[in-house]
């Protein structure tokens, strides 16, 4: 038996979770899984990290953290900077995998459509989408708003 360390649980789980959400994505990674590959249970996730994105979150926290401590941004050198970002995705084969599943599964705008999609009972033709702000060219899924 592990002795309890909240800390070394959380890397545990962080660990865990990156293998698991780089090989299955956010939809498919299962918290029975992490948890086990942690030898923690499924109650420590939640009561660490609230959810399964929450972990994701963390998961990608994490990288970024590394990413803003290491100084291989420099604006006078743009080449150097984009063989220091290759590198760091060559060192870290699952962080490639982790921004495409987040791409895929979590990178949806994050305003919702001010519009709910009920049906009304009246039969007149529906209003035309307003304009477009200044800035925001894309339109909502349902098409009734712009984003």
């Amino acid at each position: 038996m592990l002795p309890r360390d909240a800390d070394a649980t959380r890397a545990r789980l962080v660990g865990a979770a990156t293998a698991e959400f780089a090989e299955c994505g956010i939809a498919g990674a299962r918290v029975d899984r992490i948890a086990a590959a942690a030898r923690a249970n499924k109650a420590q996730i939640y009561h660490y990290f609230g959810s399964k994105q929450g972990l994701f979150a963390a998961v990608l926290s994490g990288y970024a953290e590394r990413a803003s401590a290491s100084d291989y941004f420099d604006a006078d050198d743009l080449p150097g900077t984009a063989a220091a970002i290759f590198d760091q995705f060559e060192e870290n084969p699952e962080l490639a995998r982790l921004t495409t599943w987040y791409r895929l599964e979590a990178g949806a705008p994050t305003r919702r459509c001010p519009r709910p999609g009920r049906r009304t009972t009246r039969r007149s033709p529906p209003s035309p989408p307003p304009r477009p702000p200044a800035g925001s060219p894309m339109r909502c899924p349902r098409r009734c708003c712009w984003v």
